[in-house]
């Protein structure tokens, strides 16, 4: 166990430290990279290129505008509560109890399906190599080999997943240099500037595209920036959070948001007509990488992405562990199951298996179907982030004075919120009804456990 001078005082909150506080900045900003996947891009490369027809990179900017003000957010409330839990702890002691609840519960279905997003995707790309594989049998094989590092300690999981983002910024340099090569043989779009590789006016004036479809666009990507929120999850693991949480998040979500618009506009310069032109958007990142740098290489890329989808497995599954673990110390979840630490290894292995079980649907679901609904929970969690820095600074702790104030507490979360809330309204309709399905089986548990909201969640701690 490291020293308390290491870590954050959570007796202020009402816990006892039982997880091991052993992330210190740059293992918290490749945990996060891991999870967002430096590879990600390609996860729904094709699907929203067709949407924005080959505006991605307008999709992305407009989505790390989005993130960068909730990045901020998040930065300023774990400075408050540098706990576990994420959406869920800030939420509850921000705005509501019942409001927390429900916000962990929206961002909770992001985080159990997104293992499931991951496997589906290794599972496709590994068919590209090895095309007599049964889905089953990758899937099953897949979700025991992570769960079992996950099981073994919050340590041995920040270590593989550095490897794997290492090996994935390899891949992306290499795809780069590719790609100049190609565009300077006079492929491609033959040049490297081309304002029509960031906004197609012509196509940006069809009816079928506009405003609506990037934004469309950008609430699919969403999903490539759930890495800060699960540098959150972590909190508990890292050493001093206060301060290297919040800089990991600043980190990730920027660095993150330039690295994407700068690989999609330099996809779209390689392959100008691609988004209309894609053999299987499931697998278009495959034929884009076959087209600018030869078949070897794009073998070579479905390796590179398979490591990329279980390092972002093995992340999401340990964050979704560690909101579990969150909501079960408060008791709102059953306590004795969710809150369970294992004595030697430090991790919350009931949960662990929880979320190996709750995978095994990966062996049968598309991709276009998981990826419609997966965005839900993330938008709405993000939201009540923003929201969470208005009920807490400006309003609770009373920071109002002075126009510095304003802006840090009011206006930077309030225009967050805003912007979050716009990508949320442009999901899909499957995405938006099966999230109100899900939080209407949220309410339901929380007005039984409540009596009916007569009484606060149990054991839920408001301590400021």
């Amino acid at each position: 166990m490291e020293s308390k001078d290491r870590g954050s005082d959570l007796k202020k909150f009402g816990y006892e430290e039982s997880l091991n506080r052993v992330l210190k900045l740059k293992s918290l900003v490749f945990y996060g990279f891991a999870y967002m996947m430096p590879l990600t891009i390609f996860t729904s490369y094709g699907i929203v290129q067709q949407i924005t027809h080959g505006m991605l990179a307008v999709a992305y900017a407009i989505c790390t505008i989005a993130m960068t003000f909730t990045g901020i957010s998040y930065m300023r409330m774990v400075k408050v509560y540098p706990v576990a839990g994420s959406v869920y702890s800030y939420a509850q002691r921000s705005i509501n109890p019942y409001i927390g609840f429900l916000g962990g519960w929206a961002i909770l279905m992001d985080y159990l399906l997104m293992p499931i997003l991951c496997y589906v995707c290794a599972a496709i790309y590994l068919q590209t190599l090895f095309s007599g594989l049964p889905t089953a049998l990758i899937v099953i094989v897949l979700i025991l080999a992570m769960s079992v590092i996950s099981f073994v300690g919050i340590q041995m999981t920040s270590i593989v997943n550095n490897v794997m983002v290492i090996l994935q910024c390899v891949f992306v340099v290499a795809l780069l240099i590719f790609i100049c090569r190609w565009l300077s043989g006079g492929n491609g779009a033959g040049t490297f500037i081309d304002l029509d590789a960031l906004f197609n006016s012509k196509e940006f004036a069809k009816s079928d595209v506009g405003w609506g479809a990037l934004f469309t666009g950008a609430s699919v990507l969403a999903i490539s920036f759930l890495g800060f929120d699960a540098v959150t999850t972590v909190a508990e693991e890292a050493i001093e959070p206060e301060k290297n949480v919040g800089r990991a998040i600043l980190i990730i979500c920027v660095g993150a948001g330039i690295l994407f618009v700068i690989q999609s506009y330099m996809y779209q310069l390689a392959w100008p007509e691609g988004w209309n032109s894609f053999k299987d958007v499931d697998s278009a990142a495959f034929e884009l990488v076959a087209r600018v740098a030869g078949d070897t290489m794009s073998y070579i890329f479905s390796a590179a992405y398979v490591v990329g989808c279980l390092g972002t497995a093995l992340a999401s599954q340990t964050s979704a562990t560690r909101i579990l673990f969150g909501m079960g110390r408060d008791g709102v979840l059953p306590k004795k199951f969710f809150a369970h630490v294992n004595k030697k290894y430090q991790t919350p292995t009931y949960n662990i298996i929880l979320i190996a079980i709750i995978s095994l649907p990966a062996m049968f679901v598309s991709l276009d179907f998981i990826i419609s609904i997966i965005n839900f929970g993330a938008l709405a969690g993000f939201v009540l982030v923003n929201l969470s820095v208005i009920g807490c600074y400006f309003i609770k702790k009373k920071q109002r004075r002075g126009i510095g104030n304003k802006i840090r507490y009011l206006i930077i979360p309030a225009v967050g919120a805003a912007i979050c809330g716009l990508v949320w309204m442009s999901l899909a309709t499957t995405s938006k009804i099966l999230g109100f399905i899900w939080l209407a089986v949220g309410i339901i548990y929380l007005a039984a456990t409540t009596d009916f909201f007569r009484k606060l969640p149990p054991d839920l701690k408001m301590e400021e």
